[in-house]
C-alpha cells in the first residue's frame, strides 16, 4: 500500500474567516516549502558536514559521518523495496543506531512507524498489520522475537555493514510533500491502536514555525531524551538537523534518573532542553548553561516558571495533540505572569465549535465553552484504515483563508477563548479518560475483553471503588462461557500497559442499555460491585508465617487480585494512604505484628518487601505501658471546686480588658454635654491602662500563687497542679501577642522566672512553666513553637526543665518536653519534636518528629553577628513598646464609630419601645450591634491597608540584621496583622479571606481557600487558583537564625492542598496539584513535583492517596454565582454574630451598673461587673450549644462537597464556638474536671476522670474518650478534614487510660486502644488502629522500640 495524501485545493475564502472568534498565529507563508525531512537533513549535512551532529557517550558522528551512513543503510533498504509512500517499522534501544535509522528512512522518502524499545511485541505486530508497513528495522538483540511477525525484518548491524560501494548507492525517487513522513499510534477505541500519519509537508513546516519562535541556533548543545514514538522527539532532533545544533543523546540510565540527569546537562554544557514539566520539577539544581526550555506534553505549574524562568533563559510552553503534528501553540512564560498554552504558531489558528455538531460546525463566541479545533498545514491527513473515524474527526473548514487551513481537527477537548485569546482548556468531550496520568480510550481495554474465551460482553468504566479512581470491567459471559477474573488479568497484561488493566471484574446477567441499545454506562457507574470471591489463583505461596499474615491481609483489602511477592502495594494492587493504614491496623491485630508502621508500607512497598520488614520489626517489639493508678474522684472533684472558684476572677480579668473601656465610654458620654473626643481619649487610656494591667496581674500572680517550681512529679489535681494551673491560665491570659518577636519577650519571659541570655530572639511561643526555661545568648526561637515542660502523664504533672543552649536556633512550630535540651550552636528544624529526655549535642542539627541527627551544623555557615550599641537596643527597646501601644490603640478605634452608630440607632423611634428590663435590653442591643458591627470591620480591614501601603514599606527577599530598620518595619507588619485579627479572625475560611490577604500585599489566585493560616509574611506569600490552606498551617514563616533575618518568596501552586497543622517553611516553592498532609513539612521545592502527595515530618512521599470523587465541579471547584451568594451570606452572618454578641453584652452591663457608677458605689461595679463577665462567658457557652443543636443537631460520619449549606453550617458553628465561646468561658475550664461535661453537654462521649488540656474539638458528637485519658496541650481529635474539597466527618475513639502529647493529632476513623501513649507531635493516620498499652511516637505514628 502506497501512501499518498491529497494536496488541499484553495477554495474561496470565508467571509467569516477573519471572525474575532477565531485565534490565529503569524501568517507566515515563506515557512509553507516544497521538501521533505531528509531534504532538511541534506542541507545541513552539505553545508558543515565537519560540526558534530551526534554524541552518546564516548562516541559522536559529525553531520558527514551521519549522512554516509544513513546513505549507506537507505540504499540497502531502497534495494529492500523501500519506497516513498510506504512505512517501516522503526525498534531499536536507545543510541546512535536509532538516530541512524531514523535518518536513513528519511532517506528512502518513505515514513517510520516508531516503536518505544520496551513495547510488546505483540502489540509491535499489530501495529504493523494496521499500517500494512513494508517491514521493520530493528537491530541483532531484537532479531530473535521478529520472527513470529511477519514482516521483513533488517538489522541495523546488517544495513550499515562494511565495505559499502558508494557509487553504486541507490537513492529515493519521487518522494513528494504529500507522502506520509512518520506515523505515530495511540490508544484507538476500536481496540486496536490508531494510526496518525504526519506528511512531509507537515513536519516541515512545523520544524520551521516552531523554531521561528523558538530559535535554536547551529552552535546550541541539544538534549535528546524523548523515546522517538512519543512526537516531542522531533522538536529534540529534527529541530537540531534544521539548524546544524549537536544533539547529545543521554543513555538511558541518565535519562530515567532525575538526580543524576541535571548533572549530566551542566557536563554536557546543554543549551536547549525539551522536557516535559514533571522531569523539569525533579531536577535538584540549576542548570546554568541552560538558554532555552521547551516545555509540553502536560500542564505546566506556575512555580516552575518561578524557578526556571530566569534573565537570559527563555522558557517555552507548547500544546498540540499528535493529530495536529506536534504542537499547534505555543507561549514565553515569564515569571509571576500567568502560564498558558499561549497563540497558535504561524500558520495555524484554533476556534471553539459547538460539541452538539449538526452537518456543519457552529463556530462559537469567546467566552463560551465547546469544543477546541485546530486548524493549518500541520492538520493530519487522518487515521490510517480509519475513514469513519478520519470523516468524524477531520472536517472541512468553513472559516478557512487558503490552502493551507482548509482541514480542521476537532481535538475533543472542552475549551473556551478568553477576550484576550488565550485558550483555556476544561477536559474532554469523549469517552477518553485519564488515570494515573495516562490518556486512556476505554473502548481498546473493551475490545481485547471481547477476544477473551467466554467473554461475551463487555464495558469499562472509570470509577471509585475502596476509596480510589479504579477501572472497572463489567462483562456478560457467552453462554457456555466461565469467567476467570486472574486468567483475564493475565491476558491483559500480555496486551495492554498496566494502567489499562482494569482493577475488578464484574460479571453481570445482562448488559444495562439504553433504549438506542447503547450500553448504559451511568448503570454501570452506580452498579453495587459484587464481593470478589477469595481466591489463590495466580498467587504466590507463603514461605513464612509472617508471609502468610501479610497475603491473608492483602486478599481481604484486595479481593479477586493474585497476590505477589513482587505485586506493589500502590502501582499494582491499587493502594492508596487509606489502604495502607488499614493494612497496619489489619496486621497489628496479630501480637506479634504490632510494630509495624504505616511508614513501612510506604518505604517497602511490594508485598515480599513489607513481609520482610515486618519479620525485622517483630524481633524489635513496642514498648509496653505499665499500669497506673489513676486518682481518686475526691482529689479531682477537691481540685475542681477550688478551680471553680478561681475561674470568676480569670474571667472577670479577661472581662476587664474589654468591659473597664466600654464602661468608661458611656460614663463620659452619659450627659448632652459630654465630650465624645473626650470619652473616646479616656477609653483609649482605659483600655491601654488594663491592657499592660494584664501582664502586671500575670506576674504577680504567678509569684504569689506558684512561686518559683521545681522539677519533678506531682499529683494530678494535687496542690502543686492547682498552683502550676492557676500560674498558667493568669500568664495564658496576657495579651503576649502585642511583644512577640520583640527584645520585650524577653523581658516578660524573664519576669516569670525564666533565664533568658544576652541578644535572645523569640517568637510567640506557649512556655508551660516559665521557671524551667533557659535560653543562652544570642539564641533564636521562632514562632508557635511549643515548650511544653509542664505536662500530665499516667496521673501525675511532670515539670522539668528546657535548656537551649548559646546560639542555638529553634525552628518554628516546633514542640519542646521538659527534661529537653538544645546544645550550644544547636540546630532544631521546624515541625520537629524533642520528647522528655531528648538532649541534643552542641554543633548538632536534629529535625523530624521525633527529632532524629541530620549531620553536623557548621558555625562559619552563618554570616557573622553584627554588632549593636547599647543605644541601639535601648532605642529599639521604646520603638517596641510605642509600637504595640500605638498599634493596640490603633485598631481598638473602629470601636467607638460602632459604639457612635448603636446611640444613634438605640435614640431613633424603631428602638424606643423596647422596655428597660435588662433581659430584653440584650436582645435589642444584639439587634443593634448586629447591624453596627459591620462598621468596626470595615474599619480594621481599612486601618490594616491604609498603615500597610501607606506608611510601611513593601518587604522584598533578602537578609537582614535582626538589630535593624528592616527587622522592626517587619514586626510592625506583623503586629499589624496579630491585631487586626483579633477582630478580623471570623474571616478566616470564609470567601473573603483572600480579599483580606491581597489587601495586605498577597498574591492570591481566585478560588483559593485559606483558613487560619500564621506566620504569613503577605509581601512574599503567592497562592495559585484554587489552592486550599486548612486550619493552623504556618505558612511561609521567616526564618530567624544567627542574628540574622531572612525571608524569601513562598509559593503554594495552582490547586494544591496544604493540610491542618503543616508547617510550609519561608522560601517553599510547592508546585500544583501537590497535598502537604496533616501536621507534615513540606520538603525542599526539587524534591516535590506535581500532583504528589507528601505526608510526615521528615517529609514522606505518598506513592498513591485516598481519593474522593463523584461529586461534581459545581459543588467543589466551581460553584454557580446562587452558591457563592449563600456561602457569603452565611459567612458575613458568622463574622459578625460574635462581635455584635460581645457588644450587645458589654452594652447591656454597661448599662445595669451606670446608676451604681453615678452614686459612685465602686465596689457594687466592680462586682457587678465581675459577676456580669461570668454570666457572660457562661452565656456563650449557651448560645454555641443551642446553635448547633438547633442547626446541625448531632453530627454523623458523612462527606459533603464544600459547596453546600451543611458545610457553611457547621464550619459557622466552629468559628462562633472558636470566637466566643473559648476565650471567654472554654479556655478557663482547660485542666479542670468541669471540661469533660461541657463537652458532653455538646455532643461528645467523655469518660470519667479525663484531663482536657485543649479546646480542639469540632464535631464533637463524633469524638469519644475513656475514662481516665489524658489529653495534652493543642493535641486534636480531628473529626473532619477537607479532601478534594469535600468535608468527610467521622468518628475519632480514644480508648481508657489513653495519654496524648501535646500537638497530637488524631484523624478520623482511627482508634487509639486501651492505655496507648503518644508521644508530642504525633499523628495517627485515618483508619489506623493504635495497640493497647503500647508506646507511639512520630509523624507518622511509628511505635517506640524497649529500651528507647
Amino acid at each position: 500500500m502506497y501512501l499518498t495524501f491529497p494536496t488541499p485545493t484553495q477554495s474561496a475564502p470565508s467571509s467569516d474567516a477573519d471572525s474575532p472568534h477565531i485565534v490565529r498565529g503569524p501568517h507566515r507563508p515563506d515557512l509553507i516549502r516544497t521538501e521533505i525531512l531528509a531534504d532538511l537533513f541534506e542541507t545541513t549535512a552539505a553545508r558543515i558536514p565537519a560540526r558534530t551532529a551526534l554524541i552518546f557517550g564516548e562516541h559522536a558522528l559529525s553531520y558527514g559521518e551521519l549522512d554516509q551512513m544513513a546513505d549507506r543503510a537507505a540504499s540497502r533498504l531502497i534495494e529492500g523495496g523501500v519506497r516513498p509512500g510506504r512505512i517501516v517499522g522503526l525498534w531499536l534501544p536507545r543510541g546512535l543506531e536509532l538516530l541512524v535509522m531514523q535518518v536513513a528512512i528519511a532517506k528512502t522518502g518513505a515514513a517510520w512507524l516508531p516503536l518505544d524499545a520496551d513495547t510488546p511485541v505483540e502489540r509491535v505486530g499489530v501495529c504493523l498489520d494496521d499500517a500494512d508497513a513494508v517491514g521493520i528495522v530493528s537491530c541483532n538483540e531484537f532479531a530473535p522475537r521478529l520472527a513470529a511477525i511477519g514482516r521483513p525484518p533488517w538489522t541495523a548491524e546488517a544495513l550499515l555493514a562494511l565495505p559499502f560501494d558508494t557509487e553504486t548507492a541507490v537513492r529515493r525517487h519521487g518522494a513528494l510533500q504529500s507522502h506520509p513522513a512518520y506515523v505515530i499510534y495511540t490508544s484507538g477505541s476500536t481496540g486496536k491502536p490508531k494510526g496518525i500519519a504526519i506528511t512531509q509537508g507537515s513536519i516541515c513546516h512545523f520544524l520551521r514555525s516552531e523554531n521561528a519562535l523558538l530559535g535554536v541556533r547551529e552552535d546550541d548543545r541539544v538534549y535528546q531524551g524523548f523515546s522517538v514514538a512519543f512526537d516531542m522527539s522531533f522538536e529534540e532532533i529534527w529541530i537540531s538537523y534544521l539548524v546544524g545544533a549537536t544533539l547529545w543523546i543521554a543513555p538511558k540510565v541518565i535519562a530515567s534518573d532525575p538526580e543524576a540527569l541535571p548533572r549530566a546537562l551542566i557536563g554536557q554544557r546543554i543549551s536547549v532542553l525539551h522536557a516535559v514539566p514533571t522531569l523539569l520539577a525533579l531536577f535538584d539544581r540549576d542548570v546554568p548553561s541552560l538558554r532555552l526550555i521547551n516545555l509540553g506534553g502536560e500542564m505546566c505549574p506556575a512555580s516552575l516558571v518561578e524557578r526556571w524562568a530566569i534573565a537570559g533563559r527563555q522558557v517555552f510552553n507548547s500544546y498540540g495533540p499528535t493529530e495536529a503534528t506536534v504542537s499547534a501553540s505555543m507561549a514565553e512564560l515569564a515569571a509571576g505572569e500567568p502560564v498558558t498554552i499561549g497563540r497558535p504558531l504561524p500558520n495555524y489558528a484554533m476556534l471553539v465549535i459547538s460539541p452538539e455538531m449538526a452537518s456543519e460546525p457552529a463556530l462559537l463566541p469567546r467566552g463560551e465553552v465547546g469544543e477546541l479545533c485546530i486548524t493549518g498545514p500541520g492538520v493530519a491527513a487522518g487515521y490510517l484504515g480509519r475513514p469513519e473515524l478520519t470523516a468524524e474527526k477531520f472536517l472541512r473548514n468553513p472559516w478557512s483563508r487558503d490552502k493551507s487551513d482548509t482541514r480542521l481537527y476537532r481535538t475533543g477537548d472542552l475549551a473556551r477563548i478568553d477576550e484576550q485569546g488565550c485558550v483555556q482548556c476544561l477536559g474532554r468531550t469523549d469517552d477518553q479518560i485519564k488515570i494515573r496520568g495516562f490518556r486512556v480510550e476505554l473502548g481498546e481495554i473493551e475490545a481485547v475483553l471481547a477476544q477473551q474465551p467466554g467473554v461475551g460482553t463487555a464495558a469499562v468504566v472509570l470509577r471509585e471503588a475502596q476509596g480510589v479512581d479504579q477501572l472497572i470491567a463489567f462483562l456478560v459471559a457467552e453462554s457456555a462461557g466461565n469467567v476467570s477474573a486472574s486468567a483475564l488479568r493475565t491476558a491483559l497484561a500480555e496486551r495492554l500497559p498496566p494502567y489499562m488493566v482494569p482493577s475488578r471484574f464484574e460479571v453481570l446477567p445482562q448488559m444495562p442499555r439504553l433504549p438506542s441499545g447503547k450500553i448504559d454506562r451511568k448503570v454501570l457507574k452506580a452498579q453495587p460491585l459484587a464481593e470478589a470471591p477469595a481466591s489463590t489463583e495466580g498467587s504466590d505461596t507463603p514461605a513464612s508465617p509472617t508471609e502468610a499474615a501479610v497475603f491473608a491481609a492483602m486478599s481481604t483489602l484486595f479481593p479477586g487480585f493474585a497476590i505477589r511477592r513482587s505485586s506493589d502495594f500502590f502501582d499494582e494492587l491499587g493502594g492508596h494512604s487509606l489502604l495502607a493504614a488499614r493494612l497496619a491496623t489489619a496486621l497489628r491485630a496479630d501480637p506479634r505484628f504490632t510494630s509495624i508502621t504505616v511508614r513501612d508500607i510506604y518505604n517497602h512497598r511490594t508485598v515480599g518487601a513489607i513481609a520482610a520488614a515486618l519479620e525485622a520489626s517483630s524481633a524489635q517489639p513496642a514498648e509496653r505501658v505499665p499500669d497506673w493508678t489513676p486518682p481518686s474522684a475526691w482529689r479531682r472533684w477537691r481540685c475542681g471546686l477550688a478551680q471553680a472558684g478561681a475561674i470568676p476572677g480569670l474571667v472577670a480579668l479577661r472581662m476587664m480588658q474589654w468591659l473597664a473601656p466600654f464602661f468608661t465610654y458611656h460614663f463620659y458620654t452619659g450627659a448632652p454635654d459630654d465630650s465624645i473626643p473626650y470619652a473616646i481619649a479616656m477609653s483609649m487610656v482605659a483600655f491601654l491602662l488594663t491592657t499592660v494591667l494584664e501582664f502586671a496581674i500575670a506576674i504577680a500572680g504567678k509569684w504569689l500563687i506558684a512561686g518559683r517550681l521545681r522539677p519533678g512529679r506531682y499529683p494530678l489535681w494535687g496542690l502543686t497542679y492547682f498552683r502550676w494551673w492557676l500560674a498558667d491560665r493568669l500568664c495564658d491570659a496576657a495579651p503576649t501577642y502585642f511583644i512577640s518577636g520583640s527584645s520585650l519577650q524577653s523581658w516578660w519571659l524573664r519576669a516569670l522566672g525564666a533565664r533568658i541570655g544576652k541578644d535572645v530572639l523569640i517568637g510567640s511561643v506557649k512556655v508551660r512553666a516559665p521557671d524551667l526555661l533557659s535560653v543562652g545568648d544570642g539564641a533564636s526561637v521562632g514562632n508557635a513553637v511549643n515548650l511544653e515542660n509542664a505536662r500530665v502523664f499516667c496521673g501525675q504533672l511532670l515539670l522539668g526543665p528546657i535548656a537551649i543552649g548559646a546560639q542555638a536556633h529553634v525552628g518554628s512550630y516546633a514542640v519542646l518536653e521538659g527534661n529537653t535540651s538544645v546544645g550550644d550552636w544547636g540546630h532544631l528544624d521546624g515541625q520537629s519534636a524533642l520528647a522528655d529526655g531528648q538532649a541534643m549535642p552542641a554543633r548538632r542539627v536534629w529535625s523530624g518528629a521525633p527529632a532524629r541527627d541530620m549531620g553536623a551544623f557548621d558555625p562559619s555557615s552563618l554570616r557573622p553577628r553584627p554588632p549593636v550599641s547599647a543605644r541601639r537596643l535601648l532605642g529599639e527597646g521604646v520603638f517596641f513598646v510605642v509600637g504595640a501601644m500605638l498599634v493596640a490603640a490603633l485598631f481598638f478605634l473602629p470601636v467607638f464609630p460602632t459604639f457612635m452608630l448603636i446611640d444613634v440607632l438605640d435614640d431613633s423611634e424603631g428602638a424606643t419601645w423596647i422596655a428597660s428590663n435588662s433581659a430584653v435590653l440584650i436582645f435589642k442591643y444584639f439587634a443593634l450591634a448586629l447591624l453596627a458591627s459591620p462598621v468596626m470591620i470595615v474599619l480594621t480591614a481599612l486601618i490594616s491597608a491604609g498603615i500597610r501601603w501607606s506608611v510601611l514599606p513593601r518587604l522584598k527577599s533578602g537578609s537582614w540584621p535582626v538589630h535593624s530598620n528592616v527587622y522592626c518595619g517587619k514586626w510592625l507588619v506583623n503586629q499589624i496583622q496579630e491585631s487586626s485579627l483579633q477582630v478580623l479572625h471570623g474571616v478566616y475560611a470564609t470567601l473573603f479571606a483572600p480579599m483580606w490577604y491581597r489587601l495586605l500585599g498577597a498574591k492570591v489566585g481566585r478560588n483559593a481557600e485559606i483558613s487560619t493560616a500564621l506566620g504569613v509574611v503577605p509581601d512574599m506569600l503567592t497562592l495559585g487558583d484554587g489552592t486550599f490552606i486548612a486550619d493552623a498551617v504556618l505558612l511561609g514563616d521567616e526564618e530567624i537564625d544567627g542574628g540574622w533575618l531572612t525571608m524569601q518568596p513562598t509559593v503554594v501552586g495552582r490547586r494544591s492542598f496544604i493540610g491542618n497543622g503543616a508547617y510550609i517553611p519561608d522560601g517553599t516553592t510547592v508546585p500544583e496539584n501537590v497535598l502537604i498532609g496533616v501536621l507534615g513539612r513540606a520538603p525542599d521545592a526539587a524534591e516535590m513535583r506535581s500532583g504528589e502527595t507528601w505526608l510526615g515530618s521528615p517529609a514522606l512521599r505518598l506513592p498513591a492517596r485516598e481519593v474522593v470523587t463523584g461529586h461534581p465541579e459545581s459543588l467543589t471547584f466551581n460553584p454557580s454565582l446562587l452558591r457563592r451568594v449563600g456561602r457569603g451570606l452565611v459567612e458575613a452572618f458568622r463574622i459578625v454574630v460574635p462581635h455584635a454578641i460581645v457588644i450587645a453584652a458589654g452594652y447591656s452591663i454597661v448599662q445595669a451598673v451606670m446608676p451604681s457608677a453615678a452614686r459612685e458605689h465602686w465596689g457594687a461595679v466592680v462586682g457587678y461587673l465581675t459577676l456580669d463577665g461570668l454570666i457572660f462567658g457562661l452565656s456563650t457557652f449557651v448560645f454555641v450549644a443551642l446553635f448547633k443543636w438547633i442547626f446541625l443537631r448531632r453530627y454523623r460520619p458523612l462527606a459533603k462537597p464544600m459547596w453546600t449549606p451543611f458545610v457553611w453550617l457547621s464550619e459557622a458553628a466552629t468559628n462562633i464556638y472558636e470566637g466566643i465561646a473559648v476565650p471567654n468561658f472554654m479556655n478557663y475550664l482547660r485542666g479542670t474536671p468541669w471540661l469533660p461535661v461541657a463537652f458532653n453537654l455538646l455532643g461528645a462521649r467523655i469518660g470519667r476522670g479525663v484531663y482536657l488540656d485543649t479546646t480542639d474539638l469540632t464535631e464533637f458528637d463524633c469524638v469519644r474518650i475513656g475514662d481516665y485519658s489524658e489529653l495534652n496541650a493543642q493535641c486534636c481529635p480531628q473529626t473532619h478534614l477537607f479532601e478534594d474539597r469535600v468535608m468527610k466527618v467521622h468518628h475519632v475513639n480514644i480508648g481508657s487510660r489513653v495519654n496524648i502529647g501535646p500537638r497530637s493529632i488524631v484523624l478520623y476513623g482511627a482508634v487509639v486502644h486501651d492505655g496507648a501513649q503518644l508521644g508530642p507531635l504525633t499523628l495517627v493516620m485515618k483508619g489506623e488502629s493504635i495497640p493497647p498499652s503500647s508506646r507511639w511516637s512520630g509523624n507518622p505514628a511509628m511505635p517506640v522500640a524497649s529500651g528507647a
